[in-house]
Formats: structure tokens, sequence, C-alpha cells
């Protein structure tokens, strides 16, 4: 997989946007090899963050992203990385990060902009899948609470296939001339073989069609173009609307001083608000 654009190409898969299937996407994703000595997880965040947002990420290590969520099953476990791009030059920014240089960060070169987000995710998915070995990818963002322990069971129940693509779906939109329905980009659920067809996909429709510079919605009709439909997943909020009911997955615009108390709420099954 070759950066380009900050996007991803495959040089020697030669697909139009409507001439590609499972089964190439299958090859494709039996071409990558991460690291063998690279544990394997249940589940693996990507958590998307901003360059000046250290304080944030702190307090994510601290709370949801190192917790023992599976400690009552030890052979599920999960990892984490932050994604995050170079600093906008045109910005005055008031705080410089303090940990750039830690290993649960992997930094793109594209420039920080919301415009250039579903570039970003994009790479950050193709980063992932080169370097770590997971059964699902979780995308979420750096002002969201993930509470895994609520996430294997909803998984299992669901997931009976390996293509799957799931979250909180949003009302149907047309882009590039095609109804489409999408997971919230607050956060949102890929098997391994849906996510190398997410990214093989815009191997191609990248270079053939106009950007939907929305990665929620890009990533949703992304699915779309493999045939992966998107599974409701019940307790992917997109805010702060299921504060009462601690079987929620994902709390989206939270503060991130609330994130110690959501955290000792999920671990003792009580209400978050």
């Amino acid at each position: 997989i070759n950066a380009e654009y900050g996007g991803v190409t495959a040089p020697y898969l030669l697909y139009s946007p409507h001439n590609f299937s499972i089964s190439q996407s299958d090859q494709f994703c039996e071409s990558l090899n991460p690291n063998p000595a690279e544990k394997r997880h249940f589940v693996f965040l990507m958590i998307i963050s901003s360059w000046e947002n250290s304080l944030r990420r702190d307090y994510i290590r601290k709370t949801w992203a190192t917790y023992p969520w599976f400690w009552k099953n030890p052979g599920m476990t999960y990892s984490y990385k932050f994604v995050i791009s170079q600093p906008d030059p045109k910005r005055n920014y008031t705080v410089s990060p303090t940990d750039l240089n830690r290993d649960d960060i992997i930094i793109s070169d594209l420039t920080e902009h919301y415009y250039l987000l579903d570039i970003k995710v994009m790479w950050g998915f193709s980063q992932i899948l080169q370097n770590h070995h997971f059964d699902y990818l979780l995308k979420c963002d750096d002002d969201t609470f993930v509470n895994l322990y609520r996430l294997p069971p909803k998984l299992l129940a669901l997931a009976n296939t390996e293509y799957f693509y799931g979250g909180k779906v949003l009302e149907t939109h047309n882009w590039a001339d095609e109804g489409i329905q999408y997971a919230a980009g607050s956060g949102y659920v890929l098997s391994r073989r849906a996510l190398c067809g997410v990214v093989l996909a815009h191997s191609v429709y990248s270079l053939k069609t106009p950007r939907i510079p929305i990665e929620d919605a890009y990533t949703g009709l992304l699915n779309s173009r493999m045939g992966i439909k998107v599974t409701a997943l019940k307790g992917f909020a997109t805010e702060h609307e299921s504060c009462k009911d601690f079987t929620t997955v994902v709390f989206h615009h939270i503060n991130m001083k609330l994130f110690p108390k959501l955290l000792h709420a999920a671990v003792n099954g009580t209400h978050f608000c």
C-alpha cells in the first residue's frame, strides 16, 4: 500500500469503481503481512485526535483506553492508537502537545483540517491494517467515551459475517448520485475483512470520483461499493442521549473531565448521569 495524496493506492490492482468484489478484497487482505510478533486483538481502537489535543489524549489514556475491560475473559484483548496530522500553519495554537513521541500515536503527513478528515481516516485505516492483527476495528473520536465492556456481546450477537460494519445508522443522504446509509462517525465498528474492502474501494474510488469530505458518509459509501450493509448497533450514541443507560457503548461530545466519572459508572454498572 502506498500513500498518495494522503490516501491509499493499490498500484497492482487495476479495478474500475464498479468492477471489484469481495473476493478481490479478500485477496488484498491476505496480501497484508503485519508483524508476526504483534499480538492479535479482539478489537483495535482507532481514535481520531487533533495535533494539539494532548490533554484530551491523556484523559483517555488514564481512563477508558487502558482499563482492563475484558478481565473476565483474558482471551479478549484490545489495543489502541491515536491518529493525528500535522499542525495547520494558518492557525495560532495556544498549546503545544507534550506527547508526540509516545508510541500510541501515529502521525500522518496531512495538515489538520476538518475537510481532510476523510483522507486522514483512510490513512489511519491503512496504517493499522498493515501493522496490527485484530478481529474488529472501532473508529471513534477523542471526545468520545467508549464502554468496551458492553462491546463484545453486541458483536458476538450481531456479527455473524466476516464482513461486518455497524454503529448508529444515520439517515440516507445522496452523495455521488446514489443514496447511502452509514454509521455515525462518533463510533463505528468494522471487521478486519470489511476494513480491507473499504481501503481497497478507496484506493480505486478516490482516483475516479470527486472526494466526499465527510468521513463517516464516505466510509458508508465505500462499504456500499463492496456490497456491505451497515448494521444498527444499539448503544452507539451520537450525543449524551443515553446517559441514563449503563449499557451504552459509545458516548460522543463528552467533556474529557467527565471521563473518570463515566469510567466509574461503567465499571460499577450505574447510571452515567
